[in-house]
């Protein structure tokens, strides 16, 4: 005997249990919903890569890109050739294929349980993949409608696979091992010529191309570097300094703390978040730019903005004091010695930062009882507040806000590279041969 609807003939499997043939449909069509899902999410991570604005229907426009951008993301892509979005779909292509081949082989009245072990593999793997991610987002404190409609369609094929096929247990484990490792081997070859062709994160490749460019030596340096950029990198240059000749201008007060020679032809003035991601990439980009930029072409000016109505008028959402007390330790530590690489270890924990952290990593820095008696003072809270309404002044989206001698730009590294070689100027037949400037480029 065998159950109502079941997939007919062969041997019983575990228990006497067989996966009906509806519920081996709608794993199919859960694995194709999540194929299609992950292909429009790989194509908005393409636009994120090309300037434009990914969309994220009930979420921060940006909150996709920030997670698609994040160390857990960036680490999959370099290591595997994938970006997420394409190892998702390469989990669909195995979590379709399988349910598949076993409705192909019941219709010639044959039953592989070798195959139903391999779907139930395949949805544990999805469910441990999707519960890494979420916690990845949840710590970035980002929400992406995408990515969660893909966790959705992986947990109904879990709740499916691992709790309604409870009975079937994992019969012929070998086979089965083998089956799902063949599913997703098969995905990634298919994918991964395409996966290798999706650009990187734009900071980060940004960062390797000033390091590409080697010593500066003579006038047409610049030329030089943009010459061996790639087109991506081309677009995202040309769409920068567009924004950048309209970009809102005020005159500079005197620096808080300055790093570099104060009579340099270009201050780069950043306002941060400590818990800001791009804000982060932003302050390795500055590292590197001191490295690669001629000697005393640039100074750099530190100011907080942090993300939290507690201390910032221009912002909707609170409950994070960390941001606030960041902020105002970073602003007591201005012009000490160590204070950047201060800002570098707040910047390296920020998913996981603890009031505790911003006072333990400050040693060194400023003894503990006076960054106490500093961060409690009226004075640091109206420099805080001063830093605010300059940000305010210059309309900012997010963070970071980066301006080129009083006038707002973008952290983009190859953007930054150029005015300081420019003396920040937008104007250079070197930027002659780049592209028309996308319009709808988004561009912190």
């Amino acid at each position: 005997m065998k159950a109502k609807g079941s997939v007919g003939g062969g041997a019983e499997t575990t228990a006497g249990f067989r996966p009906t043939a509806g519920s081996l449909a709608a794993l199919v069509a859960l694995g194709g919903a999540s194929a299609l899902l992950s292909l429009f999410l790989w194509a908005e991570l393409l636009l994120a890569r090309a300037g434009g604005t990914a969309f994220c229907a009930l979420s921060d426009p940006d909150a996709c890109a920030r997670l698609w951008d994040g160390a857990l993301a960036v680490a999959i892509h370099s290591w595997s050739g994938l970006p997420v979005a394409a190892w998702g779909l390469v989990w669909s292509f195995a979590a379709a294929s399988l349910p598949l081949l076993a409705l192909l082989r019941a219709a010639e009245a044959r039953v592989d349980t070798a195959v139903f072990s391999a779907v139930r593999i395949v949805a544990a793997g999805g469910v441990v993949a999707a519960c890494l991610l979420f916690a990845a987002a949840l710590q970035a404190r980002s929400f992406c409608i995408g990515c969660f409609a893909s966790y959705v369609l992986v947990f109904g094929y879990a709740g499916i696979a691992l709790v309604g096929w409870r009975p079937l247990g994992l019969p012929q484990l070998g086979r089965g091992l083998v089956l799902a490792s063949g599913g997703v081997c098969t995905g990634f070859l298919l994918l991964l010529y395409p996966g290798q062709k999706t650009p990187s994160g734009r900071e980060a490749a940004g960062r390797d191309a000033l390091a590409a460019a080697g010593p500066v030596a003579g006038g047409d340096a610049l030329s030089a570097f943009v010459a061996r950029l790639t087109p991506e990198m081309r677009q995202t240059l040309a769409d920068a300094l567009s924004q950048y000749r309209s970009g809102l201008v005020f005159p500079l007060g005197a620096p808080r703390a300055l790093l570099g020679h104060a009579e340099a032809p270009v201050r780069i003035t950043a306002f941060s978040d400590v818990r800001c991601g791009h804000c982060a990439e932003l302050h390795d980009t500055l590292i590197a730019l001191e490295r690669e930029a001629p000697g005393g072409s640039f100074s750099v000016e530190s100011r907080q903005f942090p993300l939290d109505a507690a201390c910032n008028r221009a912002v909707q959402r609170s409950g994070d004091p960390t941001r606030c007390l960041a902020a105002k330790a970073l602003i007591c530590a201005d012009g000490r010695a160590g204070a950047r690489e201060y800002a570098g270890r707040l910047f390296a924990r920020q998913e996981t930062l603890t009031e505790a952290d911003v006072f333990a990593l400050a040693e060194g820095v400023v003894p503990r009882s006076e960054l106490r008696s500093c961060i409690a003072a009226g004075e640091t809270a109206a420099g805080l507040r001063s830093d605010v309404e300059d940000a305010v002044r210059y309309q900012p989206e997010g963070t970071p806000l980066v301006l080129i001698n009083g006038r707002k730009g973008v952290s983009y590294p190859p953007f930054l590279y150029a005015m300081v070689l420019t003396g920040g100027r937008a104007e250079h037949p070197a930027f002659g041969v780049l592209p028309p400037a996308n319009a709808n480029a988004h561009l912190h």
